[in-house]
């Protein structure tokens, strides 16, 4: 898990059965937080680093584009890494980036695949936009998923970017009500959200797939000079982990602490980069 005091929290987790057969995590996240830009992308178990291809071609893309509200520069990138993906190499991708003011924050959303993103009310869990699934899989689809934008002006909104996992996983924790998310999802700041949904998969001794969610308070995140990847691992990335980490204690490493820990953080296959690197 990742989180942003009281703005953000990400949770990433191996499929329950993929840990015991030793498959790789297809789940990947990227969390650029110096252009305040997050994103999911969810591989096949075949190829589950797909997605962290797609990613850091994505990366790579991203740092050398001067990002502003015009839409018309983050559909080039899209293009770009969409192109570029092979297509042995299928991957869902969803993304937000947010550009903020004084009174309101533009949310431009895009989203290819059966992965989603979704704009609810925290108030009561009301879904106030949700992407539809398609067949817009990158290294599969020649149609490039468009881009939206959403303008958020109350501070009760929260973003969620969730690969397909989340989805089912809610589902066996409690059956859901029809355009609603549970209220007890909401209770408390964005960075202790995935904290619950991963309290409740244990509590309750569940069987999951990969699961890649990211949550979001758009009024509270904040710019950092800090990118994180996460995930898109291979079986010898999740077999090493598990060998060697899966009993550690589990503390939190705050940020400034990262650099004295980069050999935990590679064995779990996460990349931290400075951006004034």
């Amino acid at each position: 898990m990742v989180r942003q005091k009281s703005a953000l929290s990400a949770l990433l987790v191996t499929g329950s059965d993929k840990v015991e057969s030793g498959f790789g995590n297809g789940d990947c996240l990227l969390l650029d937080f110096s252009r305040l830009i997050f994103a999911v992308s969810d591989g096949s178990e075949r190829y589950t680093q797909a997605s962290r291809i797609l990613f850091e071609r994505f990366a790579g893309v991203l740092s050398e584009q001067d990002i502003s509200p015009d839409i018309s520069v983050l559909k080039k990138c899209v293009e770009a890494i969409y192109g570029g993906q092979k297509y042995i190499h299928k991957c869902t991708f969803s993304f937000v980036a947010f550009f903020k003011n004084k009174k309101e924050v533009i949310a431009a959303i895009s989203s290819g695949g059966d992965s989603m993103v979704i704009v609810a009310d925290s108030s009561d869990g009301s879904i106030i936009f949700k992407t539809i699934p398609d067949m817009n899989f990158a290294g599969r689809s020649k149609n490039v998923p468009g881009i939206s934008t959403f303008t958020l002006k109350d501070r009760k909104f929260r973003v969620i970017i969730a690969t397909d996992g989340f989805a089912e996983v809610l589902n066996k924790i409690e059956k859901q009500k029809q355009g609603k998310l549970p209220k007890w999802l909401f209770n408390g700041p964005a960075c202790g959200i995935t904290g619950k949904v991963y309290g409740k998969i244990k509590r309750n001794k569940l069987d999951y797939d990969d699961i890649g969610m990211i949550v979001i308070d758009p009024f509270d995140i904040s710019r950092e000079d800090t990118s994180i990847l996460i995930g898109g691992t291979s079986p010898h990335k999740e077999a090493l982990f598990a060998s060697c980490y899966s009993d550690w204690d589990s503390r939190w490493i705050k940020n400034n602490k990262w650099r004295d820990n980069e050999e935990i953080f590679d064995s779990a296959g996460i990349i931290i980069k400075d951006e004034k690197e």
